[in-house]
């Protein structure tokens, strides 16, 4: 069973629910942001600054993702 892998794999899949998580965080952060604004509570504005932490996070694995990509590239196949 594989365990977790930090950064992930640079799979086709991997890209796509990378840029799949990134999407729905960043439309949680919008959506929970304005909320927040226009109300004041609090649970709105925790769900808002999780949801901008995990699309960091989704974004920083995205990036560690491409320089992997990047550095197979330039090695070259077999290598």
């Amino acid at each position: 069973m594989p365990g977790i892998a930090w950064p992930p794999n640079d799979t086709d899949r991997n890209r796509f629910l990378c840029r799949l998580q990134v999407a729905i965080y960043v439309a949680a952060a919008l959506y929970f942001g304005a909320f927040a604004l226009a109300t004041g509570a609090f649970v709105p504005w925790a769900i808002f600054t999780v949801a901008v932490a995990a699309a960091l996070v989704t974004g920083a694995a995205m990036l560690l993702m491409r320089a992997q990509r990047l550095e197979g590239q330039r090695r070259g196949p077999g290598r």
